[in-house]
């Protein structure tokens, strides 16, 4: 059989030719009307020739990820199936065509990377300038593969953003995100991805073009918001088709009838009253422009876009009228998921479930109502508990006060500066936990249980501290995020093992907390201002800490295809109020509380009143104002308190608990 010998020379001569030759200079949207074809077998709506026409409000990223645009970092937080893969597409062709050089692309999962690199091979294919300069895709040939795509001038990795190694093995000048929102937040613990990526290009200076594409998810912790705010915010105005008032389409104008029959849009003009037909789409969209809403950084461009805008033939203002209501209806029922994923897919902006919790505000006003201060109590208070939460800096201690019904009330609230590395910080914490708080009735109540938080990076000290002092009710626990969880396990976790790796019998006790449990008690009850269940703040509590108290929102998201219920926060905010909530919540029930009945309570508001009149008052409780975050004081010594706080007995309930769980103490048996 005979087989043709390619001529080394002649193959030569043309690469050598077609480098001569100078590169298109076109912008990226001229280059895909006259080169880019959608490949049928993609499962595209519209496939064969690519026409910007048909999507104007495309033009203008594109023109702003074009080589010979000056913007360093172009941004696009727009709804689902709008412009954003196609536009990287179109980007990705453009560049191995005009400007080849490393095209790195980082997607939120192994499975998204391969369907995006299995349609980007489908597009080279498709694409008659591509296939003749992308190599040929071959078993045996390592330069096209599935995350890999070699070309004259350079190659086109596809790749996941949540691995280090991904990010950090090799240089590419253009740089594409999609969904970054998705991405993981910390990135082998090296830091964020979206700046590691960037890093990827530092070598090409200003040359360099960065492309992050994703829906919006939750406000405070969604990336592609930042990256927008950081920009130069630009919108897309269209005109009134009868009075030609330049105009966003916002949601709030869109009108329908009951039946979904008729669905109008309301022009903002002030002197128009027309309601516009969803038919007059195509030429407002055609005679349609950006504008910039922000003065940005200088560097960085940024594209918003909803739904509204999608072209006809696409997903209709019928359709979305018909899931906004299909939403709301599900919201109603407790159900926050659905209109979630309306806001973040379809309008394009962050949600932010607080907006159907108690406000921070709220907490704060409630709080100047109340009649006593840190360090002292209502006469309803039986009870006694207290958290500590342990930062890389400080330990922060909340007691808090139980009555009946478990309504409680924040009894104290204190900041324990110095490194938990150092014995003296948590001296200072012992001494606070002995402490005896004055009641109404004429005694003193003692804290009942303790909660230190182990799970940051003082485990060790942590265990340390509670491992001496579990006669007393001071526990090590930590938090288990999982749905269902309850608030306290049933039983602790021996942490200690001996050399041979057998339980140690005597050791450590670690406690798992089901914070999403707990959490759902806690933000169900702040709107309840007295009573069983309601919460009262000490009137003399920091600003700060009850933006704490509501720091948190809960969210759905998507892993591996499954849905999760997430309790997620911003990424600036702190939550220690929260937590410190929570864990006293965790003793609450350690205690059994959750369990008393009417004449549990009973009994202990007898005990209290029977309390001898004449025994001897406890010295007031020794408070240091709380010092601004930012400020570092040296360790407290013990021995410099004055005076010396009368110490606690061994503490235990005035009415005992129904019997639960039991926990002696190895060490002083071996005293």
């Amino acid at each position: 059989m005979h087989t043709e010998i390619p001529n080394g020379a002649e193959v030569y001569r043309e690469a050598y030719f077609r480098g001569l030759r100078p590169d298109p200079s076109l912008w990226v949207d001229q280059w895909a009307d006259e080169y880019m074809r959608i490949p049928r077998d993609t499962g595209a709506a519209e496939p064969g020739k690519y026409r910007t026409s048909r999507t104007p409000y495309a033009r203008e990223p594109m023109r702003c990820l074009s080589p010979a645009h000056p913007c360093k970092r172009v941004v696009t937080m727009v709804a689902s199936q709008l412009m954003k893969t196609q536009i990287a597409l179109n980007w990705i062709g453009g560049l191995i065509h005009m400007v080849p050089s490393n095209i790195l692309t980082l997607l939120p999962s192994l499975s998204l990377a391969k369907r995006v690199s299995s349609r980007i091979s489908k597009t080279i294919k498709a694409t008659p300038v591509l296939s003749e300069r992308v190599a040929a895709n071959r078993s045996r040939d390592s330069r096209n593969t599935m995350d890999t795509k070699e070309f004259e001038g350079g190659s086109l990795y596809v790749t996941t953003a949540g691995s280090a190694a991904n990010l950090a093995e090799l240089s590419a000048r253009y740089i594409y995100g999609d969904e970054i929102d998705r991405w993981d937040v910390d990135v082998g613990e090296e830091g964020d991805p979206i700046e590691l990526a960037e890093t990827r290009g530092s070598t090409f200076g200003r040359n360099a073009k960065f492309y992050f594409s994703s829906s919006p998810t939750i406000k405070g912790a969604s990336r592609i918001a930042d990256l927008f705010e950081t920009s130069d915010q630009r919108y897309y105005y269209v005109p009134c088709p009868h009075c030609g008032h330049m105009q966003v389409l916002e949601w709030e104008n869109l009108h329908y009838s009951a039946d979904f029959n008729l669905v109008h849009y309301q022009c903002a003009g002030s002197e128009c009253d027309v309601l516009i037909e969803e038919h007059h789409k195509g030429q407002m969209l055609a005679r349609g422009e950006w504008r910039s809403h922000a003065p940005g950084d200088g560097e960085t461009i940024g594209f918003h876009l909803n739904a509204l805008y999608a072209p006809l033939g696409w997903t209709d203002w019928r359709s979305l009228a018909k899931q906004f209501e299909k939403a709301k209806k599900a919201q109603n029922r407790g159900d926050l998921e659905p209109m979630q994923v309306f806001y973040n897919t379809r309008l394009a902006k962050v949600w932010d479930s607080a907006q159907e919790q108690t406000k921070a505000e709220v907490l704060k006003e409630r709080a100047g109502r109340e009649t006593y201060g840190l360090g002292s109590m209502a006469y309803r208070v039986l009870m006694l508990t207290a958290s500590v939460d342990v930062q890389a800096n400080r330990l922060e201690l909340m007691v808090m006060g139980w009555g009946v019904g478990m309504e409680r009330w924040v009894i104290d609230y204190q900041v324990i500066w110095g490194d938990p590395a150092d014995e003296r910080t948590w001296a200072v914490l012992d001494d606070k936990l002995k402490l005896r708080y004055p009641h109404p009735c004429g005694v003193s109540l003692g804290i009942l249980a303790t909660a230190v938080d182990s799970g940051g990076r003082h485990t060790d000290e942590v265990y340390q501290f509670c491992r001496l002092r579990r006669w007393r009710n001071i526990f090590a626990i930590k938090g288990a995020s999982k749905p269902g969880r309850p608030v306290i396990a049933q039983r602790p976790s021996m942490v200690d093992v001996t050399w041979k790796g057998q339980t140690e019998r005597n050791g450590a006790e670690l406690w798992f907390v089901g914070t999403d449990t707990a959490k759902d008690w806690i933000y169900n009850r702040y709107p309840f201002e007295d009573g069983p269940g309601a919460l009262h703040f000490a009137n003399d509590l920091p600003d700060d800490f009850f933006d704490q108290c509501v720091a948190e929102r809960k969210v759905a998201r998507y892993v591996k295809g499954y849905k999760r219920i997430e309790w997620v926060k911003g990424k600036a905010e702190r939550n220690e109020a929260l937590d410190l909530m929570v864990y006293n919540l965790a003793m609450a029930h350690y205690l059994g509380l959750n369990r008393y009945k009417e004449h549990d309570w009973e009994r202990i508001r007898q005990a209290l009143a029977q309390a001898g009149l004449f025994d001897e008052k406890p010295p007031p409780v020794e408070r240091v104002a709380l010092p601004a975050a930012t400020q570092t004081l040296p360790v407290e010594q013990p021995s410099e308190r004055a005076p010396t706080p009368t110490p606690a007995a061994p503490p235990q309930p005035v009415a005992r608990p129904p019997q639960r769980r039991s926990s002696s103490s190895g060490y002083l048996k071996r005293r």
